[in-house]
């Protein structure tokens, strides 16, 4: 593309997303306008562009920049009138009987749950969650018409974990048929629309599923499943569901057998679920205080499928194929490859497949000789993610992704040119006196006497060592303070994300990341060769299987280490549009001046560190001076009142919640009743009531005390259930008065 301009390929991705945007916050236009003006503008603008090129290229690039941007107008407006299948009205919340195939399969995990949530009896159940493409949906319990239109069912199939404690002792259970992509079953059950809630700041469920293409959920037991004959989906999607699959029970067979040896070295059912969450993108299998030490310690990002995951692999694949003597080209090639099949092996989610876009433009770029810019590889990824789902733009996840290679790029690499590349260019060929003619004066200084200190070290131990100690030792140090600043901005650029979009400031994330990132490019390459060995046998995989364990247990004392602390987890409430364009206008700065004078660019960094702290101190609360306030907060089944008094005293009465055994893992009071009192602008309560301990008033609570740390817990009397005794006992390790 001949724009006049340094990074092209990142301007035209910006242009249409700035395109994309203009269609979404477009509610009308003010008079009559032609329905496809933005199309025809665009076409006619691209003409002019090509039109003035050869004499005014800077104005050819300008226009083509705003032509590109039009093109994201009409293409936006064009996606929002784009429906996903919904589930029928007549069927919502009936009994019905769905015939489909398979798309999507977890691994089916052991949950425990209360038989109710007034005892003290514990059952164990095996449950897998399923998406089904339904092609018939037959209304069972009432006389309502059947629906063959196609659309997405998220079922939870549920089972007794052992055969003798389900009723009349049935085994056609989970732990005997799990299933699979391509297998087409009729289930019978109670067939809902995605739930939504009406509060503000809650997350839009339903929106998410639909994007998703799942129009509905189902609980089911696996009895009511029966297998029908045929197949669904296509062969392509068939092996690669079997691939995973056999990956995926090669990982989790790293277990090492139970038995005498040093616990450093072992893999645990734990362990390995760790690992087929960080190899493959398999959460299901993830313990949900797991995955708790790691959000706190701003760290989940080594539990996913990233680009930082990707961009390891390739590295590790063209380093191998270099030191066997293969050709540049053999090399770039083999990696491109890896990354291809692994990413077609893992969960193909977005994030993944933008960062595979990415590192495969980077490095094809290279294979061809072409300068190798990132900046321009991540304008084509977005450029291509926006043209193929145009709501990919206010995807949180595409936005972080974006803000962490811009950092990376644009703002970490310019700073590591001027402070540590100099440096690490002293350090090459240190004997040759002649290289110092190719270097800055400064550069031949610093050579000279290292020189000089490496003969005064050769006074007291051998040459060799003398050279090992000092280059190995600066080399150490120049790489610890290239990761230290990589950390450092990639924490304080991603906390708008984090506070806009999880309410959290990870203020530790900068400790625990130098202290695990280091161990996880190691971990990584190491536990996928010990996964691919395990298809060998087990006695060739034993030694990396060790090494596999010690660096995934180094990794989790120190995440484990970190989140202990309860600095690390503090939960802020939604940021104000000014603080937003603070941020927004911060990171524009440290990017347009990473490579000016250093002034400009230490006024940058201040600034920026200036709107983090706004961000973490938040907001003054949403709160009407001198007025009484009682707001209900939409929780569904049960209820959650929010009292504030004209002095501004803010109470809190119940929380909502679920009752009886609850399977989907939901949290009213994290995913509803923290978020709306956070988008209220609120970050402390002066006191939580509890009107009686039944599992829909108190279910919410444990984690509204957690994020919001009340001065005060009013209790009504209440009969000694669980919920209640572990309220109580949370309250008192808070220092909350009961």
């Amino acid at each position: 593309m001949p724009l006049a301009l340094r990074y092209p390929m990142l301007w035209a991705a910006m242009s249409l997303a700035l395109g994309t945007l203009w269609a979404r916050l477009a509610t009308g236009p003010a008079c009559w306008t032609p329905p496809n003006w933005p199309m025809f503008a665009s076409i006619l603008l691209l003409i002019l562009s090509l039109g003035c090129l050869k004499l005014r290229p800077r104005a050819a690039s300008l226009i083509a920049l705003l032509a590109i941007a039009l093109l994201g107008r009409a293409q936006g407006g064009l996606g929002s009138t784009l429906k996903t299948a919904l589930l029928p009205q007549q069927l919502d919340n009936q009994q019905v009987e769905v015939t489909g195939f398979v798309t999507r399969a977890a691994s089916p995990v052991v949950e425990t749950n209360a038989l109710d949530p007034d005892s003290e009896r514990m059952t164990q159940e095996i449950y897998q969650q399923i998406d089904l493409r339904a092609d018939e949906i037959r209304c069972l319990a009432e006389p309502c018409a059947a629906s063959n239109s196609i659309l997405g069912v998220r079922i939870g199939l549920y089972a007794a974990a052992d055969a003798d404690s389900s009723p009349a002792g049935n085994s056609e259970d989970l732990s005997a048929r799990e299933f699979h992509y391509g297998q087409r079953f009729r289930v019978r059950g109670r067939i809902r629309a995605p739930q939504t809630y009406g509060d503000p700041g809650v997350f839009d469920r339903r929106a998410y599923l639909l994007d998703n293409g799942i129009a509905a959920t189902l609980s089911a037991k696996a009895t009511d499943v029966k297998l029908l004959p045929g197949r669904g989906g296509t062969r392509l999607g068939a092996l690669r569901a079997r691939a995973r699959h056999s990956l995926l029970q090669h990982v989790l067979a790293l277990r090492t057998p139970p038995g005498p040896g040093w616990r450093i070295f072992s893999i645990n059912q734990s362990d390995a679920a760790l690992l087929a969450a960080m190899i493959l993108g398999e959460r299901s299998l993830l313990d949900q205080n797991v995955k708790l030490d790691f959000q706190r310690t701003g760290s989940y990002h080594l539990l996913v499928v990233s680009g930082m995951a990707v961009a390891i692999l390739a590295f590790s694949v063209f380093w191998l194929a270099r030191m066997a003597r293969f050709p540049d080209t053999v090399a770039t090639v083999a990696s491109v490859l890896f990354v291809g099949l692994y990413v077609s092996v893992t969960d193909l989610g977005a994030p993944v497949q933008r960062a595979a876009l990415m590192c495969v433009v980077y490095m094809l770029a290279r294979l061809l000789y072409r300068e190798r810019n990132p900046l321009n590889a991540l304008g084509i990824a977005a450029l291509v993610a926006l043209v193929m789902d145009p709501k990919a733009l206010f995807d949180a996840g595409f936005q972080m992704t974006f803000l962490a290679v811009l950092t990376l790029a644009g703002i970490v690499a310019p700073i590591m040119e001027r402070i540590t590349a100099p440096y690490r260019k002293c350090l090459r060929h240190l004997d040759s006196t002649g290289y110092d003619l190719h270097l800055l004066p400064g550069q031949a200084q610093f050579r000279l006497e290292l020189r000089m200190i490496l003969g005064r070290m050769q006074l007291l131990v051998p040459r060799w060592m003398a050279r090992l100690f000092l280059l190995a030792g600066l080399r150490i140090a120049l790489r610890t303070v290239d990761l230290v600043l990589i950390s450092a901005l990639m924490q304080a650029v991603l906390a708008l994300p984090l506070a806009l979009y999880f309410h959290r400031a990870t203020t530790l994330a900068l400790p625990a990341n130098l202290a695990v990132v280091p161990i996880m490019s190691l971990l990584l390459p190491v536990a996928i060769a010990s996964t691919l060995l395990s298809y060998a046998g087990a006695w060739i995989v034993f030694i990396p299987r060790s090494v596999t364990a010690l660096l995934l247990h180094l990794i989790g004392a120190g995440v484990v280490t970190f989140g202990r602390f309860r600095a690390a987890d503090v939960r802020v409430p939604d940021p104000a549009t000014w603080a937003i364009a603070l941020s927004c206008a911060a990171i524009t700065a440290c990017f347009l001046t990473a490579k000016r004078k250093v002034p400009l660019m230490t006024s940058a960094f201040v600034l920026l560190i200036v709107a983090d702290v706004v961000l973490v101190r938040g907001r003054r609360p949403d709160v009407v001076a001198g007025k009484l306030e009682i707001a209900a907060i939409d929780v569904a089944q049960g209820d959650s009142i929010l009292v504030i008094t004209p002095r501004g005293k803010t109470l809190l009465i119940d929380a909502g919640g679920v009752l009886g055994a609850s399977r989907s893992g939901f949290d009213v009071g994290e995913e509803v009743v923290s978020n709306y009192l956070w988008a209220r602008g609120l970050s402390h309560l002066d006191a939580v009531a509890l009107t009686h301990a039944h599992g829909d008033h108190i279910g919410g609570l444990p984690t509204v005390l957690k994020n919001f740390h009340p001065a005060e817990l009013w209790v009504a009397p209440s009969p000694p259930v669980r919920a209640y005794i572990d309220l109580i006992a949370q309250a008192k390790e808070y220092r909350i008065a009961v």
